[in-house]
């Protein structure tokens, strides 16, 4: 899909999509006066209200067009910068619908004066929100069902004014977008094809013929000789051996990394505490985190980010079978803490801690973001529309609460207070991967960051549970069912913040 800025609407599209204020009826220009007429009759009839993600669809034939859409926009005072959003996966929803392929509009010029933001900042929204909505994972359809996915071939959009900072927004908006579609692929596709080696290759693919990226990869043997037990024992009832891969992006002579950890668990079946039917169908996700690594850098590549990166990947499979984890297992991490296994479902923290751990010692990074589909307890908390924010430094956690309402993959501040602490300890072992506290049901996501907090030293550190945020199972205004992308743009917007702010 092309999106190109154009002084007038491109009357060589096949959709005109217009927009409609509850409190402004103009349709920000002058058209055709049989549309305005039109507009108000259907008004009258209640037909259309102009209520924020209506579509009233017409045809012109004095407007040359195959079909005008407008979108029904709101109040004024109640536009932001995700309801742009919103409002353009409603157009590109309209377009598919219609099966048309080429759009005009004018909704960024007629929003974008309400939002008073870098015209950057819009431009990014803007495309985001096409490419994303654009979106189909239909590698595995038929090709009959395949035709109900129409591709759009251009947006052309109505910019009147200065488009050198559009335009660039655009461009970054697009490599996001893009790199949040490459981790939806990765993230939507069986576990038998989305193997550890697969993130291997992935990974290696990435840093193909670009010197800035370097691959390392700690296969079984390395890790049994460092002590990376943790990551070990989750893995060893699998034929996919484990590994730690680290994707590192030289953006910097003279930073300190910024490291990005994701749990790449490519299927959970809960080892011998194993899942129930309704939720193992849906273990092929638990690798979201590492797949939003993948895609960040990938992005933090395209952009040039002038940071030092490193992208930290632990990998295997949580499966059942004669060499298996054991419940009541007792494994030596990388930092010399030892861990009794009570629950082998609670894996993700495992092998998360040794690839903190390992991470701190290896690079030394100022700053450490963990990432993973860590705990069910944090969908019941925040549902599926926010990550669960974890961190002792709280400008850190400012700055990520900013990168994600700028960018709407948002994540959510949740309590780490002092008396959560102890909650992991053991008392045959220095650690439980579950807690022997209460119940055993009390605070499941605080537990699971609690227990990775004892696995970092000295880095400034947070940890995001996108169990709810990573895949959807209803339809959003301009992300689909399935996989979600959750991670990429709130860290890519944070990499692009933290650059900024030093003035690079």
């Amino acid at each position: 899909m092309d999106i190109t800025l154009s002084s007038k609407l491109d009357a060589g599209q096949q959709l005109l999509i217009l927009g409609q204020f509850e409190d402004d009826t103009s349709l920000g220009g002058s058209y055709d006066p049989q549309l305005a007429l039109e507009l108000k009759k259907a008004s009258l009839s209640r037909q259309f209200s102009s209520q924020f993600g209506e579509v009233y669809l017409t045809k012109m034939p004095s407007l040359p067009f195959t079909m005008v859409a407008v979108l029904g926009l709101g109040q004024k005072k109640e536009m932001n910068l995700d309801r742009l959003r919103r409002i353009l996966g409603i157009a590109l929803q309209s377009a598919r619908s219609l099966k048309l392929k080429t759009i005009a509009t004018n909704l960024i010029e007629l929003i974008a004066p309400l939002l008073r933001l870098d015209l950057t900042k819009v431009g990014m929204a803007a495309a985001e929100a096409l490419y994303l909505s654009e979106y189909a994972f239909t590698k595995y359809l038929s090709e009959e069902r395949k035709q109900k996915y129409v591709p759009i071939e251009s947006v052309s959009i109505q910019w009147s004014s200065a488009v050198v900072r559009l335009q660039e927004g655009i461009q970054q908006g697009k490599i996001i977008a893009q790199s949040t579609n490459y981790v939806r692929d990765l993230v939507n596709e069986p576990a038998s094809v989305v193997t550890p080696e697969r993130l291997e290759q992935e990974a290696r693919n990435l840093a193909s013929g670009n010197p800035l990226l370097t691959v390392k990869v700690l296969e079984a043997d390395e890790l049994k000789n460092l002590g990376l037990n943790a990551l070990l024992g989750v893995a060893q009832g699998s034929r996919h051996f484990a590994k730690l891969i680290l994707l590192e992006y030289r953006g910097s002579r003279k930073e300190k990394y910024t490291a990005l950890v994701g749990k790449g668990i490519t299927f959970d079946s809960g080892g011998y505490n194993l899942k129930a039917t309704h939720s193992i169908e849906d273990m092929k996700f638990d690798m979201a985190g590492a797949a939003a690594v993948l895609g960040t850098i990938k992005v933090a590549a395209e952009l040039g980010i002038h940071k030092n990166i490193v992208g930290v990947i632990p990998t295997g499979e949580n499966m059942i079978g004669s060499q298996a984890q054991h419940p009541g297992d007792i494994v030596r991490a990388f930092n010399g803490k030892t861990i009794e296994i009570t629950n082998t479902d609670a894996e993700g923290r495992l092998i998360l801690a040794d690839a903190l751990s390992y991470t701190e010692a290896a690079y030394h990074p100022e700053v450490m973001i963990d990432i993973a589909t860590l705990t069910g307890a944090i969908v019941v908390a925040l549902g599926y529309y926010a990550a669960g924010l974890f961190s002792p430094d709280k400008q850190l956690i400012s700055e990520l609460v900013q990168a994600g309402e700028e960018s709407h993959d948002r994540v959510w501040p949740m309590p780490f207070f002092e008396e959560y602490l102890n909650w992991m300890d053991g008392t045959i072992s220095d650690l439980r991967n579950t807690t022997s506290r209460g119940e055993g049901k009390e605070n499941g996501a605080v537990n699971g960051a609690v227990f990775l907090s004892k696995f970092v030293e000295k880095a400034r550190w947070a940890h995001l549970d996108i169990a709810g945020s990573a895949y959807w199972k209803e339809e959003g205004d301009y992300l689909t069912t399935g996989a979600t992308g959750s991670g990429v743009r709130v860290l890519s917007y944070y990499l692009l913040d933290q650059t900024k702010n030093k003035g690079e």
